[in-house]
């Protein structure tokens, strides 16, 4: 499960790809909004965020890394305009929201005054190239700040990959939780347009890789996924994104590879008939 703090700040993946507007002093209504036009140095850096977003989106012609753009930057807004996450007792906290809001506003800005969004974007054009690709194949997951003690009000994004070839779609994910990252696979085929999950791997908190027959009963492919809130879904029709600024840079690893192109996956080593269910979530 993701942190309640994480969870808040959740965007829905199907965003308007309308431009995203300047913030506008005259109009702020939401408490970071009226925050930041509080403070100079806080509404400078807004001033310099906006102007590279919509200078970066005026060097991109390319439709598809335009609404990626567009979608990428009203998410941060949605995100930042839900205020400064924080966890009640931690010591390492700046008790200043405009210093906070400050912080993340010019990491923003660094990102977009340089040209990452767009390479990330072409890096996964490039790994899908390889693929049939099809409608189902694509991005989706929520970002948010993380405060201390995880972090110092970084941006993060939980973003899941879906790579589609012919019939079989190839799914990896990563969740956070109490101070730990661990990835999820699925496999799921197409039926009837929709996307069916047929095997699914999760090694739990241990800092593993899946498939990993080196962790035992835990990192095997079930073949038979029971598919619980907060696990890796299959990919539906209309939610994902074709591309994502914030997310991985293409995801290429070798298992995917096999996974997409193999004439069977999971391979009959990799699976189990009666999953353990070590490593499984309650």
């Amino acid at each position: 499960m993701k942190p309640a703090f994480v969870l808040a700040l959740t965007v829905c993946a199907v965003i308007s790809p309308s431009v995203v507007h300047a913030l506008d002093c005259a109009k702020a209504a939401l408490k970071a909004e009226k925050l930041i036009c509080s403070s100079p140095e806080a509404r400078e850096a807004d001033a310099a965020m906006s102007a590279a977003y919509f200078a970066l989106l005026r060097r991109t012609t390319d439709p598809d890394f335009r609404e990626g753009l567009v979608r990428s930057q009203r998410r941060w807004i949605e995100a930042r305009s839900g205020g400064v996450p924080r966890i009640d007792g931690e010591q390492d906290e700046e008790p200043d929201d405009r210093k906070v809001l400050l912080k993340i506003t010019k990491d923003r800005l660094d990102f977009l005054k340089g040209n990452e969004p767009i390479r990330r974007m072409e890096l996964q054009r490039k790994v899908a190239s390889k693929d049939s690709g099809g409608p189902l194949a694509g991005y989706e997951g929520p970002c948010g700040f993380m405060p201390p003690r995880y972090g110092h009000w970084e941006y993060a994004c939980w973003i899941s990959t879906h790579r589609q070839h012919k019939d079989r779609i190839c799914s990896v994910g990563e969740e956070w939780a109490s101070g730990h990252t661990t990835e999820r696979r699925l496999v799921s085929v197409v039926t009837n347009g929709e996307a069916r999950p047929v095997a699914s791997c999760y090694t739990g908190y241990e800092g593993h890789s899946c498939p990993d027959p080196d962790v035992g009963a835990a990192a095997h492919w079930d073949t038979n996924p029971q598919i619980s809130p907060g696990d890796l879904a299959p990919p539906r029709l209309g939610s994902l994104w074709k591309y994502d600024p914030d997310g991985p840079a293409g995801y290429d690893e070798p298992w995917m590879q096999d996974c997409l192109f193999a004439p069977n996956y999971p391979r009959a080593d990799l699976k189990r008939p009666d999953p353990s269910p070590v490593g499984k979530t309650p």
